[in-house]
């Protein structure tokens, strides 16, 4: 499956990481998320989800961990 043409391409999204049984929610730039899906896409580590809510919701969440490092290619 690609990102292309359901991913936004701007903004901030929701991200859902689920490590074992544990899920964290994340806000990340959509730039920052797409990296770290294609990074997941080498090897998947994790589970990713990305969560369609409204983005006032995503704004209570913490940011991506290390965010700034999927901002680059």
């Amino acid at each position: 499956m690609t990102t292309e043409g359901w991913f936004p391409s701007e903004g901030d999204v929701h991200l859902r990481i689920w490590l074992a049984d544990l899920d964290f929610d994340f806000t990340a730039t959509a730039v920052a998320a797409r990296n770290l899906i294609h990074d997941w896409e080498r090897k998947h580590w994790c589970t990713i989800e990305l969560i369609r809510d409204i983005i006032e919701c995503s704004r209570l969440l913490p940011r991506l961990p290390c965010e700034r490092l999927f901002l680059g290619p």
